[in-house]
């Protein structure tokens, strides 16, 4: 259940805090002390374009982002060699074809009046409008970031890094969490992540930049592989592994890959190759926020706005979906 104030959802407070304690009004008395700094409420924060090539400021305003993209047509190149019985001369082309991705614009407002300033005051030490504003901001922060990861539900076009209808889903490779698997199990795995990510690039690309994996499995691959090596983990193991096959994977974790927070609710681990070419996305405007402004001395609102799209992926096969699929 969602708490909320005023039918405003509480975020990320569900069952955390009693709805009837917020507010100004509280008992105190002559030998009470209230602190003057105030604690904030806590998010799961990252910085999408720690994970996803980010492209801010470009398409402002425009209703879609389209890229080209160009192929290559030739054929067989032994069609080339000289046949001394013919005259016709095979050739060469190249075509255009497209993806596109959609954008949104977003816009919200917050609202005080004086009558809100004179009680946040009585409290000494809380400045309502700086919360406000901030709170706003947050709102965008973290839309933007679920956004990154699981798209927008305003438009089923707009998906984001890990529900890409056109991103191949590998069912048998995963078939428990990889911290939980016993010595043979790890040792299948490792021997067939690189290979299997190989061939689903059509064996154009040898080895991702990242595997991304939902983060309760990777607190857990401080484990040793097994009873025999207990003094090395499968971090350490499948890291070295990557290694000496001289590939640069980073191994990191991820909330939304975990099935509770993302949308085909599965534990879902990526390879992928994190280029801007192969995948993007784009924020036409950033958070914007207008002039504060009253239009009749007592209420006083501020504006804030941006656009958004999804995550664009312009070359699907560099990037596959391995969803946790136990063995039947």
């Amino acid at each position: 259940m969602r708490l909320s104030i005023l039918g405003r959802p509480l975020l990320n407070a569900s069952g955390d805090v009693d709805i009837a304690s917020t507010g100004f009004k509280y008992l105190i008395d002559t030998m009470t002390q209230i602190n003057a700094k105030i604690i904030q409420q806590k998010f799961f924060e990252i910085m999408p374009g720690d994970y996803i090539p980010m492209d801010v400021g470009n398409a402002a305003w425009k209703s879609q982002i389209v890229q080209n993209l160009e192929l290559q047509e030739g054929g067989d190149f032994e069609d080339g060699f000289v046949n001394n019985g013919g005259s016709r001369v095979a050739q060469t082309d190249v075509a255009l074809y497209q993806t596109s991705m959609p954008t949104a614009t977003w816009r919200k407002k917050v609202h005080w009046d004086i009558g809100q300033l004179a009680e946040a005051a009585n409290s000494n030490n809380w400045d309502i409008v700086e919360a406000k504003l901030r709170g706003n901001k947050k709102n965008w922060d973290l839309g933007v970031q679920n956004g990154a990861f699981n798209g927008f539900r305003i438009n089923s076009k707009m998906t984001g890094l890990l529900n890409n209808d056109s991103v191949n889903i590998n069912t048998t490779l995963i078939t428990k969490k990889i911290s939980d698997m016993e010595a043979s199990e790890f040792q299948t795995f490792v021997g067939a992540v690189l290979n299997t990510y190989y061939n689903n690039t059509n064996n154009t690309l040898m080895f991702p930049t990242t595997f991304m994996i939902p983060a309760a499995d990777y607190l857990g691959l401080g484990d040793p592989v097994s009873a025999s090596f207990p003094n090395v983990s499968k971090m350490k193991y499948l890291t070295d592994m990557f290694t000496e096959m001289g590939a640069k994977i980073k191994i990191v974790p991820m909330v939304y890959c975990e099935s509770a927070h993302n949308t085909d609710a599965k534990d879902r681990y990526v390879l992928y190759n994190n280029d801007p070419e192969t995948l993007k996305m784009t924020i036409p405007v950033d958070y914007r926020a207008n002039q504060a402004y009253s239009i009749n001395g007592f209420d006083f609102e501020q504006m804030a706005y941006g656009q958004v799209s999804g995550v664009m992926i312009n070359r699907p096969r560099e990037v596959l979906y391995c969803d946790l699929t136990a063995a039947s």
